[in-house]
Parts: structure tokens; C-alpha cells; sequence
């Protein structure tokens, strides 16, 4: 690494980010890692949401005189000047894809033990790639299992997995995303690229915030499994990473435009006042102040008009809501092309709520099967089912732990709820308006509509063998004649990313190959199964219109 060369990347990373956002680092969190790194090298591992993340995580690194990370970074990124000035920091430009490369491979894990016994920073992306959704995506496991293979070689005492959350109040570069989500083809990097990105980061886009969770202890995660059992070490370096991401997510607060989109799309495509948005925000400002979420302190903008009215317009500034002031008073709402733009922010913290959608869910389904003393087994049941149904979305707790997750969440409802023994559906539905829940319909709909289109596609394919990528154009075919036709009702439902993930699911049941009469009863049953739930939600969605034109003064 050269000095002046990381000066200037400081200088760089400034220019891109300085003149559109204001820069809040967990100064407390990172100061932790500057004692632990005092004996240990750490691998931090953000995030990844813009292509601003790197220069921000550089921009960090140096205003608080951290020793500069060694960065693996895709080579598709090394074009002039980056490259050079890249590797002069202390990037380490790999090529994006090296499976049959036992060499490549080979040299790549001793390099990385080399540094992390020198007891010198890494840095990656954990995710690989830039999330399209918002949401934090699976772990990429291949760079971690050439650190874990390399320093148990190298025999390192311990290598320390620092989770970085990088959350971002506005992007200029979601709709590109949003648009690559539903098949367009992503630009190719290059000086041109460059110069037009720098050109863009600058308006008035908020706050980029930098946090910080507990470093996850690589080699005490391996030291776990059994000596000599491989397949225990391959799940005890999954489960550390899966630790990393879930304290990501912990470390991720909640903005004004989270909470914003949130609310707004769960109207159905309603127009509305900034008056009726206010009143719809409302139960869900509550809901994160009774948690105590990470950024609960920042959401008092939102308790008056004024300030959610500024918050919409801030939205209508950057494209992601509509408004229309030719009548008595300005309406806004989140137009039909703009659904998974304004998904993706909503998404950066839809884990928050993933625990309370499924509540409000196995509920529902309990009441129907069991209003008496089982009602909350049935609803236990219900709530592993649907974990195991989005386990390739979003990232759960350990069993007991998530079961006792389930048990606050029904106690934030009522909390006698269990000493009742359940309730019929006009009761359960009046009890979930009144705690401020009401959330499966704007917070898992999209995800298990993905699904049934997946499902559905599958179907209507018998038992044959299916082509992954032919498979993913047609369900983006039949999902917007469906979203036309009113069979789905979200639009961001039409989205690659997620038909991809409803692809993991059906491959995990043994649903891709081609197969005799089984895999076709699977393919339809899986299809019945995502229906009986999408039943089930709309039960929720006509309660949750309901109550919130009430809210709003409709009745």
C-alpha cells in the first residue's frame, strides 16, 4: 500500500459521496473493533446495496485513522484509473468467477492466510453482489471458505467477522436496479460509467449511516465442529456466516423512508393526504417505538403533517411517489411503475417486521382450525411452516429462539392472548387493528405471490425438466398478465430476483429435476400450499382496509 495513493482514494471517496449525503458513523462500535484489532485481524463485511459502498467504507476507514483494509473487489471494476490507484490501497482485484481454477484457487487461499496472519484487515462483500431488492441477501460462502481453509493451514489463532450495516436514506442508482430486477440487462463498467456515476451523486439525498454489530470469532465457529468432520465444518462456517448477516440486520435502523414506502404500500394504490399518510405511518411508528428498533429516536417527523408531508415530497422529488395537487389538496401515491423502487427501501428493513407478518398469519390460520385451548400450538405450527417456506428470504433464529421471538410478538398483540386460548377471526381481527399490527399483507405478499407464479409455472410443467433461465422469462411473462388480470395483486411481485429465490425453495423440496408422478403431485402441491396462504393473507389485507379507512375518516 502507498501512502499518498490511499490519500487521494480518501479524496476520491469523498468527491463521490460528500456533495449528496451527510456521513453518521457508530463511532462507539467502531472504536470496539480498534481494541480487538489491536490482536486480531478483522475481516469487515458490509452490506452491499451501491456502488458507493466501497468509498464510503474507505472514506471511514481513513477519517479514523484505521489501518487500510486489503479489499477484494470484482476485476470487472479494475478499468483505468481505479485499477491502478486500486491496487496502490490495497485492493485486491479477483476475477468474478474461478470454479474450475484449482490453481487460482489454490493461490487466492494461501494469499488470504498470508494477510490474516500478518494480522492485516480484509474486506468483502458478503453478499457478493449489489442487493436489486433492498434486502440482504444469503451469504456468498466461496471467499469465506478460502479464509477459513487458509488460516486453519496457517494455523492463525483467530480472524474476527465484523458485520457493517450501510444504509442509505435516498439512491439515485434504485431505479436502474429496480429495472434490472425485472430483466434488463445491467451496464458494463468503464471510464464512461465512471464519470456519469460521479456525475450523479449530487442533490440532497439525507444521510448515509455506518453501524457496526459484535464481530463473529471465524476460527472459534470451526473449533466447534468435530476434528476431521468436513460436513460439520461446512454448516459450522454456514451458521457463522448467517450469524454475520443476522447482526447486520440487527445493526440496520429504521428511516423515515423505510417506515415512509412501508405505509404507503399497503393502500392498495389509494391516493392519499399527507393528513390520511400521517394516520396510516402512525401505528406503525408506534409499533417500532414500542420495540425499541435502532432509529425509533429519528421518526418524530413523522408524528405531525408538516413533517410527513416534507418526507413525501422528498419522495416525489427523487421519482418514487407520485403527486397530484390539480384538485382541492395535494394526494400523492406510489405510481404502478414504481412499486419496486419504493420496495426497495421498504425492504432494507423488512426484517423488522418478517416475525410479525408471520404472527399475524398462523393466527389467522389457527382460528380458523382451532378456536380453543390448541389454538396456540396450531399457531406454532403454522409459524415454522411459513419459516420454512421464506427460510431462503430472510434470515431466522434458531428454533427456540425464534419461538420465543413469536411469544413477544403475541404479547405486543395482547398479551393474555395465551391465557385465553386463541379467539375466533372478528376477535382476532379487531385485536391485531388495535396493537398496531396488521402487516402480512404489506410486508410478505410480494415474496409468496413470487412464489405461487413460481409454483403455478411449475405445474403447468408436469414433471419435465426446466431451463432456469427460460424458466425466470416466462414467469416474468405470466406474473405481469397475472398482476394485469388481478390474480396477484403486487407488482413487485414481477421481479427475477425473487422468482429466483422461489427457485431455491422448489429445489430444496426436489422440485426441479424432471420426475415421474412425484415431483408433478409436488410441483402442484407446493402450488396449493402458497394459495391456501395467499387465502389466508387476504383474510388479513380486507381487515387491514378496513381498519385503515377508518383511520382516514372513510367508512
Amino acid at each position: 500500500q502507498d501512502r499518498f495513493a490511499r490519500k487521494v482514494w480518501s479524496q476520491w471517496s469523498h468527491f463521490l459521496w460528500r456533495r449528496a449525503y451527510e456521513l453518521e458513523v457508530d463511532v462507539e462500535g467502531l472504536e470496539r473493533l480498534r481494541e480487538l484489532n489491536a490482536r486480531y485481524p478483522i475481516v469487515f463485511l458490509p452490506s452491499h446495496k451501491a456502488n458507493l459502498d466501497g468509498f464510503v467504507m474507505a472514506s471511514v476507514m481513513y477519517d479514523h485513522g484505521f489501518p487500510g483494509s486489503h479489499v477484494l473487489g470484482g476485476i470487472n471494476m479494475s478499468f483505468f484509473p481505479l485499477g491502478a490507484i486500486g491496487r496502490r490501497v490495497g485492493v485486491i482485484w479477483i476475477r468474478r468467477s474461478f470454479g474450475g481454477n484449482e490453481l487460482y484457487k489454490f493461490a487466492l487461499r494461501r494469499y488470504l492466510a498470508h494477510l490474516a496472519s500478518q494480522r492485516l484487515n480484509l474486506e468483502w462483500y458478503i453478499e457478493g453482489g449489489r442487493s436489486r431488492t433492498g434486502k440482504l441477501l444469503p451469504p456468498k460462502m466461496g471467499l469465506l471458505n478460502y479464509l477459513a481453509q487458509g488460516v486453519e493451514e496457517a494455523e492463525v489463532e483467530e480472524v474476527l467477522m465484523a458485520p457493517v450495516s450501510i444504509v442509505y436514506d435516498r439512491l439515485n442508482e434504485v431505479v436502474e436496479m429496480t429495472a434490472e430486477a425485472r430483466g434488463a440487462k445491467k451496464r458494463p463498467e468503464g471510464i464512461g460509467w465512471l464519470v456519469r456515476y460521479a456525475g450523479s451523486q449530487k442533490g440532497r439525498l439525507g444521510r448515509i449511516q455506518v453501524n457496526f454489530g459484535e464481530p463473529v470469532p471465524l476460527r472459534a465457529a470451526l473449533d466447534a465442529a468435530p476434528a476431521g468432520d468436513d460436513a460439520a465444518r461446512r454448516l459450522a462456517l454456514s451458521k457463522a456466516a448467517f450469524e454475520v448477516c443476522a447482526r447486520i440486520n440487527r445493526a440496520t435502523p429504521v428511516t423515515t423512508i423505510s417506515l415512509v414506502t412501508l405505509a404507503l404500500l399497503g393502500v392498495d394504490g389509494w391516493a392519499v393526504t399527507a393528513a390520511h399518510a400521517q394516520r396510516v405511518i402512525e401505528p406503525l411508528r408506534r409499533y417500532v417505538r414500542q420495540r425499541e428498533l435502532p432509529g425509533s429516536e429519528t421518526l418524530a417527523e413523522l408524528e405531525t403533517d408538516a413533517g410527513t408531508r416534507e418526507t413525501l415530497e422528498t419522495l416525489v422529488e427523487h421519482g418514487v411517489v407520485e403527486r397530484f395537487d390539480e384538485g382541492s389538496e395535494p394526494v400523492y401515491r406510489i405510481g404502478p411503475d414504481r412499486e419496486l423502487a419504493a420496495a426497495f427501501y421498504r425492504n432494507v428493513v423488512i426484517h423488522w417486521f418478517v416475525n410479525r407478518a408471520i404472527v399475524e398469519l398462523s393466527l389467522v390460520a389457527a382460528a380458523e382450525t382451532a378456536p380453543d385451548e390448541d389454538a396456540m400450538t396450531d399457531a406454532l405450527e403454522e409459524a415454522f411452516a411459513l419459516r420454512d417456506l421464506l427460510k431462503f428470504e430472510f434470515f431466522f433464529a434458531e428454533k427456540q429462539e425464534f419461538r420465543d421471538e413469536l411469544r413477544a410478538e403475541v404479547a405486543l398483540i395482547d398479551p393474555a392472548w395465551r391465557e385465553k386460548g386463541g379467539a375466533g377471526l372478528q376477535q382476532l381481527g379487531g385485536a391485531l387493528a388495535d396493537s398496531g399490527g396488521l402487516m402480512a399483507d404489506r410486508i410478505l405478499r410480494s415474496f409468496l405471490e413470487a412464489y405461487y407464479v413460481v409454483a403455478d409455472r411449475l405445474a403447468a410443467h408436469g414433471g419435465d425438466a426446466i431451463d432456469r433461465d427460460a424458466f425466470v422469462r416466462e414467469c416474468l411473462g405470466v406474473a405481469q398478465q397475472y398482476h394485469l388480470q388481478r390474480r396477484i395483486v403486487s407488482g413487485e411481485a414481477v421481479s427475477a430476483e425473487l422468482f429466483k429465490t422461489g427457485l431455491k425453495l422448489a429445489a430444496n423440496r426436489g422440485l426441479l429435476d424432471a420426475g415421474g408422478p412425484e415431483v408433478k403431485a409436488g410441483r402442484a402441491e407446493l402450488a396449493r400450499e402458497l394459495h391456501e396462504v395467499l387465502r389466508r393473507l387476504e383474510i388479513l389485507a380486507s381487515w387491514d382496509r378496513t381498519h385503515r379507512l377508518r383511520r382516514v375518516g372513510v367508512t
